[in-house]
């Protein structure tokens, strides 16, 4: 008797590893969606991409010049337009400065670190003003605790009813500030406040007043101004960022006004220094001015062009009013922003006005004479030549 055998299916014997293979595949896809996810929410954006370490690797020199150098081996532009060689740190330097934020090889990085506002002096003086020296330069203020600062947001009174007008459709000039919580101590209610702690969100305390001042002088000159007046901390905190995206923000301002204001030609980030009342006053002819300067981003194509602008507003300050100008700061990305959104315009400037400590008077009375040596420029009829008078 013969049996039949039966026709059994024949097993594959790779069968089971693909089933492995796609199941990890999937395993990997979820993983990695997760994590892009994760990495999508701005609370871990702030966390952990502001890192002083991140910041370290990010700004680090020696990290661009090392990339640019990997690069040139397969862009031979980038070998050809180098002027200087570099010199690859070791790995040992290269890990202590990213973890330290200190260079080996430059003492200045360890007063940096080690000294608060140390890493101002690092600013390049283009066109020094009366009394400017090493012991007189520009003084940036700590960031606010944003949650502390808006605390009492709600509490804030409106704006006085003539700064409610409406704005004008015609500007051509347009006033904002990147760091609107900077706040002057004469205007605030408190009293023996810290130099570390005046900032506020009240526009009368803060340099919005100082943005008002200048828009209502610019209008009596005829000067269709903007002013924005937006609670930069209240907006970045509504967005889940943090004070150094500050300047991203402001960005967004701008090119949402010249969305709607075509004619615009003139930007004026304004700002206030944090040094004391003995650097930031000047007398002249018997009025206590406060002392203003310019700061010019030097990281766009342009930024000579917004340094040429500066120079004849400021020559023309020194020659109308004497001591007034602490001069012109250029800065690179290695000791400020880098651009401060002067990019948008050959006419964009950012001024710092007065201190910490200036009252109101004086801060009009330098609003005061900055338009009217502003003026001279927007007719046309300013004749200096910034060379000889610096």
């Amino acid at each position: 008797m013969k049996w039949k055998k039966k026709n059994r299916p024949i097993k594959n014997p790779n069968n089971g590893q693909t089933k492995v293979v796609i199941s990890r595949f999937y395993f990997i896809l979820i993983i990695f969606l997760f994590t892009i996810s994760i990495f999508s929410l701005p609370f871990f954006q702030n966390k952990v991409f502001h890192l002083d370490s991140i910041e370290q690797i990010t700004n680090s020199e020696e990290i661009t010049n090392i990339l640019l150098t990997g690069m040139s081996t397969e862009i031979p532009e980038l070998e050809v337009s180098a002027e200087t060689s570099v010199e690859v740190p070791s790995f040992s330097t290269l890990a202590f400065q990213i973890t330290t934020g200190v260079k080996p090889n430059q003492l200045s990085s360890i007063l940096e670190k080690s000294l608060p506002g140390f890493e101002t002096y690092t600013s390049e003086v283009y066109v020094d003003g009366e009394g400017t020296d090493e012991s007189t330069l520009p003084v940036e203020s700590p960031p606010p605790d944003f949650d502390e600062l808006l605390k009492d947001d709600d509490s804030v009174d409106e704006e006085p009813e003539e700064e409610q007008k409406d704005q004008p459709e015609n500007a051509s000039v347009f006033v904002y500030h990147s760091h609107s919580w900077e706040a002057f101590r004469p205007l605030m209610d408190e009293e023996n406040i810290k130099p570390s702690d005046s900032s506020s969100v009240d526009s009368k305390e803060n340099i919005l007043l100082v943005g008002s001042m200048l828009t209502r002088e610019f209008e009596k000159q005829g000067i269709p101004t903007l002013h924005d007046k937006t609670n930069i901390p209240k907006a970045l905190n509504n967005k889940g960022w943090q004070w150094n995206d500050s300047y991203k923000l402001s960005r967004e301002i701008i090119e949402t006004a010249s969305s709607t204001q075509d004619q615009l030609q003139f930007y004026i980030d304004v700002h206030r220094d944090a040094a004391g009342k003995d650097v930031t006053t000047e007398t002249i002819n018997g009025k206590d001015y406060a002392k203003l300067y310019f700061v010019v981003g030097k990281e766009h194509a342009q930024y000579k062009q917004n340094l040429k602008f500066a120079r004849q507003l400021n020559s023309s300050l020194k020659k109308k009013y004497p001591g007034i100008s602490r001069g012109i700061f250029l800065k690179d990305k290695y000791d400020g922003n880098g651009v401060y959104n002067q990019d948008v315009s050959e006419k964009a400037i950012l001024i710092e006005v007065g201190g910490i400590d200036n009252n109101k008077e004086e801060l009009q009375n330098t609003v005061e004479a900055f338009a009217n040596v502003f003026k001279e420029f927007y007719n046309g009829s300013m004749e200096v030549n910034a060379e000889e008078n610096e």
